[in-house]
């Protein structure tokens, strides 16, 4: 009996995961507008060396993480650490997640250090994001929770500016509750050496031994939904299925055939950019701090990547901007450089920088505003043959590798049962 055709669009973790599983009972095509497969989650290569792209640490309670590195990657023991988070203001780096660093961060009062670490307590141990109305926005959640003066100068920064660079009365409370829920700063730390690219380039792998494709620098101008077919680099391509994980802003250009209402409705998701450096420098910036935020500065965040995972010579670390990114996206890498690198100077003098390279990407993750929940859809969509993944269908959920390769299994779920295909145990 013939296979059905199924195309994927992006080979981003939840597109390969969704493929490596569809190829066993499909003629998967995979295609992906980047000349390399894993999107955010792959690596580059300097010097001669594999370094990951982006920061993908994993905590201990990702069960999916730990499950596809151990079968795609042969990992028998990944390396666990407790790490420590700071807060950069004013040129000066303070250690808050412990009750000596927070009682001696001197940009916050004494009261409101109280309120601070109360919150922390109640997040902690007592706090149910399942109990968040959808419409509650993390404004007035966090002043009834926090008080109004903890919530501006320290959330406002965290989420507000720093994380979508929107008011934080627009925000889901439940999302940034449900991000809070996962206790990352309580819990254990690893990162795989060399990142994830053994697991990606596994994955592809095994979908080409069960005989699907995956092309890359693959320019698709447009697809029909009504006729099922796509042109891609100038090539018209049928299909019978559809699985997008491509970002809804990109997929609605080149579509045709989407309800009007419901591509109004994909239309209200935007989207969060990111910008930020790779860099090597000769010794750690800061001996304890694997994550540190940084408050009214250009750059949001440095990880210390080195801290998790030291196999390289030098130290490796990201430093990136999230919201207002977008007024850097086309700035060329030089002056992103000595802009990015300047605030690392400010906070790090001594800081001896060996090389840096610049990534951008304009979809770094949906932005989570209250009303998000309205329109988000799910992986079955109301055109015949058309399904959607990737993190974008997984709110309230954090943006991680857990959460991607879970909407690729969901995806994959959605699809098998909509095909009337029983997976044996």
């Amino acid at each position: 009996m013939k296979r059905k055709k199924l195309i994927i669009l992006g080979a981003g973790i939840s597109g390969l995961v969704a493929g490596e599983i569809l190829s066993r009972y499909f003629n998967v095509q995979i295609l992906e507008k980047e000349g390399y497969i894993g999107g955010l989650a792959s690596n580059f290569e300097h010097d001669s060396r594999q370094i990951p792209r982006y920061y993908h640490h994993i905590i201990k309670s990702n069960n999916y993480t730990q499950e596809y590195l151990k079968k795609f990657m042969d990992v028998k023991q990944l390396n666990w650490k407790k790490i420590k988070v700071s807060i950069g203001v004013d040129g000066k780096i303070s250690m808050i997640n412990s009750p000596f660093g927070l009682l001696n961060f001197q940009y916050l009062n004494f009261y409101e250090k109280i309120r601070f670490g109360l919150f922390g307590i109640y997040s902690l141990y007592l706090m149910n994001p399942s109990k968040i109305p959808e419409e509650m926005d993390v404004e007035s959640w966090l002043n009834n929770l926090a008080g109004k003066a903890v919530t501006q100068k320290i959330f406002y920064n965290l989420y507000g500016r720093n994380k979508f660079n929107i008011p934080l009365k627009d925000i889901s409370a439940k999302q940034f509750a449900n991000r809070l829920h996962e206790k990352e700063i309580q819990d254990f730390f690893s990162f795989p050496k060399e990142g994830y690219q053994k697991m990606i380039d596994n994955l592809g792998n095994r979908i080409r031994e069960n005989n699907g494709k995956i092309e890359v620098n693959s320019k698709i101008t447009k697809i029909d939904l009504v006729k099922k077919q796509l042109i891609k680099n100038g090539k018209k391509i049928k299909y019978d299925l559809l699985l997008s994980t491509i970002p809804f802003e990109i997929f609605l250009k080149i579509s045709r055939g989407l309800p009007k209402d419901y591509s109004n409705k994909l239309s209200k998701i935007k989207y969060c950019p990111c910008v930020g450096l790779c860099f090597g420098t000769k010794e750690l910036l800061h001996p304890k701090s694997y994550w540190i935020n940084l408050f009214g500065e250009r750059i949001h965040i440095i990880m210390q990547h080195s801290l998790l995972n030291n196999s390289y010579k030098e130290k490796i670390n990201w430093c990136l901007r999230y919201g207002g990114s977008e007024e850097d996206l086309n700035l060329p890498e030089k002056e992103i450089k000595d802009k990015y690198l300047g605030v690392i100077k400010k906070y790090f003098p001594k800081a001896e920088i060996i090389w840096a390279k610049v990534f951008r990407t304009k979809y770094a993750e949906p932005i989570y505003d209250i009303n998000y929940h309205k329109y988000m859809p799910k992986y079955k969509s109301p055109v015949k043959g058309l399904y959607f993944a990737g993190i974008q269908l997984t709110h309230p959920k954090i943006r991680n590798i857990n959460v991607a390769i879970k909407s690729g299994i969901d995806a994959s779920d959605t699809i098998l049962k909509d095909k009337g295909i029983i997976i044996s145990s």
